[in-house]
């Protein structure tokens, strides 16, 4: 069965965006051209762009009209070889940990071409984390706010907030200074600094509508979800060391995972 018009049309301009024939910032033709050069019906059209924008082609400009955006690059994360190949390079020496992050793994990028952004600050636990850590409410925190962004685009890759016991931290006093960052090894060497290491990580992942400052930051079109990972990292007692919430673009990141199944005799 061939797709209904508008999906043919949304095609067809997808690929004459995506081989720059229509280049970024470039008007896409008013809804009365095209249904006037037999393209279809005002709503064949209009649900055309409007996949278009859902796919973040292009930005749809009310009263002003449709334009080709910024092709952003799209990130692809797969935990269970990320987590590995992470706890793997904590062991390495500095210039190979500094060479390169997971950051760089996950989008292709190279060091130089990303703008890294930190804000450290102790807090006192909220009841939601205090329970995930097992300690009081109020206890004393640290809170770890920092995204990346490409260098030739100010929209952020992802939104990080992390978690860590305040004391536990402080048995490494650089763990405490966000001028550290970006750390060679990321938070598993850090964790391991203080003797932590990393045995288990649980992800869970749920899909909510962004707030106003996601939209800002991660430069949403109007109706894009955010996806939000709940990573908790446990050391080999089984405590909770780490924990942080990441806040993805849903219209521009993947997230792969792979379980191998034991097989029946």
């Amino acid at each position: 069965m061939a797709p209904p018009k508008w999906r043919q049309l949304a095609d067809t301009l997808a690929a004459r965006i995506r081989s720059g024939e229509l280049a970024e910032g470039e008007a896409l033709p008013q809804i009365r051209e095209l249904t006037g050069a037999g393209a279809g019906s005002t709503t064949t059209v209009q649900a055309a762009y409007r996949a278009l924008e859902s796919e973040g082609l292009v930005r749809i400009v009310r009263g002003r009209g449709t334009y080709v955006r910024r092709q952003r690059r799209r990130a692809r994360r797969e935990p269970q070889t990320r987590y590995q190949w992470e706890k793997d390079r904590a062991l390495l020496p500095e210039d190979e940990r500094r060479s390169t992050g997971v950051t760089e793994r996950d989008t292709g990028l190279r060091t130089p071409q990303l703008e890294f952004h930190t804000r450290y600050e102790a807090i006192p636990a909220a009841p939601e984390i205090a329970e995930r850590f097992g300690v009081e409410p109020g206890t004393r925190m640290l809170h770890r706010h920092y995204w990346t962004s490409s260098r030739d685009d100010e929209a952020a890759i992802s939104l990080i907030d992390s978690y860590l016991i305040y004391d536990v931290a402080a048995r490494n006093p650089e763990l405490l200074d966000s001028g550290n960052e970006p750390w060679p090894g990321g938070t598993i060497h850090q964790l391991r600094t203080i003797g932590v290491e990393v045995d288990q990580i649980d992800d869970a992942i749920t899909a909510r509508p962004p707030t106003a400052e996601e939209t800002r930051i991660l430069d949403l079109d109007p109706g894009t979800a955010v996806l939000i990972l709940r990573k908790s990292s446990y050391d080999t007692a089984g405590n909770l060391a780490e924990f942080s919430e990441v806040t993805f673009p849903g219209d521009r990141y993947e997230l792969v995972y792979r379980i191998p199944l034991e097989r029946w005799s």
